[in-house]
Parts: C-alpha cells; structure tokens; sequence
C-alpha cells in the first residue's frame, strides 16, 4: 500500500462509525430498544453496545500489530458478551461515542506511521489467520456497515409493528 491508500483506509476506518451514531441520534428511544421477533435478534441498543466491545478488540488489536508483530489474539464469544455482560446497563450512544474516541485515538497512531512498511505490522487470528494493519483496518471498517444494515432492519420492523 502507498501513502495515499493507507491515509484513506484510516480516513474510512475513522469515519464509518458516524452513520451509527446519527441513526441512534435520530431513531425513536423506543426502536433503540426494540427487539425483531426473529430467533437471536438483538436490539439496536444490543448492537451498540457490542460495537464499543467489538471496537474495544479492534483497538488492541490494531494496536498490537504494532507494538508486537505476531502476536496471536483470541476469538471472543460475542454472544456471551451480549448475554452476560449487562448491556442493558449501557447508553446505545455513549457506546458507539467511547468506540468513535478509540478510533481517533488509533488513526492518530496510524497516522503517524504512513511512511512505513505495514507488511511488518501484523497478529495471527486462530480463524483468519495472519492480519496485517490493513486487514484490521478494513475489518472493522465493514464492520460499522454490517452493523448499520441491523439498525435498519430493526427500525423498519419497529416501523411495521406500530402501522
């Protein structure tokens, strides 16, 4: 990757959590909490809070490929997370305000190492194998859009419920 390619994979990283944010500013407090009747669906509150979970792993992550090219992360079990770690106790836009400060704080890091080789900057995932910088970056940048496509669906369930 160039420069100009590593620049735009963090300015896309960095911004790919603001339609998650503007959609739960914007959402009816009562579609927030609304769960689909479809077997193991979360709320869009549930998303939320485990995207700052998620975005949580992606910061260590991304900071680990720096600090120790190599290392092995672990797979964590987002289900377990959602049902045992008392999301109902957390704000849907606290949560994805924490995850947008966490990805400030690592594209600044990135940022300031365009010039380098990302090759060298990686972690070995026991499923996907060795991820490079890049491939964390682009990860959880599709991870924001694969989220944001929930919101959606649970609004417009939301939505048809209540016609």
């Amino acid at each position: 990757m160039d420069k100009s390619e590593k620049l735009s994979l963090i300015d896309r990283f960095e911004a790919a959590i603001e339609p998650l944010i503007d959609f739960v500013k914007k959402a009816p407090a009562q579609a927030i909490d609304f769960r689909p009747a479809l077997p193991g669906s979360w709320s869009i509150h549930d998303h939320a809070v485990h995207f700052l979970d998620a975005d949580t792993f992606a910061y260590g992550r991304l900071r680990l490929t720096i600090t120790q090219p190599g290392a092995e992360v672990f797979v964590w079990n987002e289900d377990a997370w959602q049902e045992r770690a008392r999301y109902e106790t957390a704000d849907a836009l606290t949560s994805l305000e924490t995850a947008r400060s966490l990805r400030r704080v690592a594209c600044a890091m990135a940022r300031a190492m365009v010039d380098e080789n990302w090759d060298e900057y990686y972690v070995r995932h026991p499923q996907r194998g060795r991820l490079s910088l890049a491939d964390v970056f682009t990860l959880y940048t599709e991870h924001a859009q694969f989220h944001l496509s929930y919101f959606r669906r649970n609004l417009d369930a939301f939505q048809s419920k209540r016609a």
